[in-house]
């Protein structure tokens, strides 16, 4: 893989996982792969160019946030088993409860994270 191809996959993934952080509250630690830009193999590739290009040139905080990034892919898992593993978690009333406090607050923090004023 090029390290261009690999540059534009990794941007791509980091936009995913900024916009995309949420799925974790839907479905804890077992995401669906398919949701990500990516399979999961190419991700892991592109980022293992991208690491290695930075670490020739002594960028070790973006050698580090590489492979932050690339830890996130731990939740990604086959889409059936992850659906099911969801289905149990909402089945909770106890977890479910939780996580749909958590909701109501979701759309404030990115509002202000976002430094938008509605007022």
């Amino acid at each position: 893989m090029t390290l261009e191809k690999a540059s534009k996959i990794i941007e791509i993934y980091g936009i995913h996982l900024e916009y995309c952080s949420k799925l974790i509250y839907v479905f804890s630690s077992s995401i669906p792969e398919s949701f990500l830009p990516f399979p999961k193999g190419i991700i892991e590739e592109a980022a293992n160019v991208l690491a290695e290009h930075h670490f020739k040139n002594g960028n070790k905080i973006a050698v580090n946030s590489i492979e932050n990034a690339k830890a996130a892919l731990i939740s990604y898992i086959d889409d059936e088993k992850a659906i099911t593993e969801s289905i149990k978690l909402w089945n909770d009333p106890t977890w479910r409860q939780s996580i749909l406090l958590a909701f109501k607050d979701f759309q404030k923090n990115w509002i202000k994270t976002k430094n938008i004023d509605l007022e």
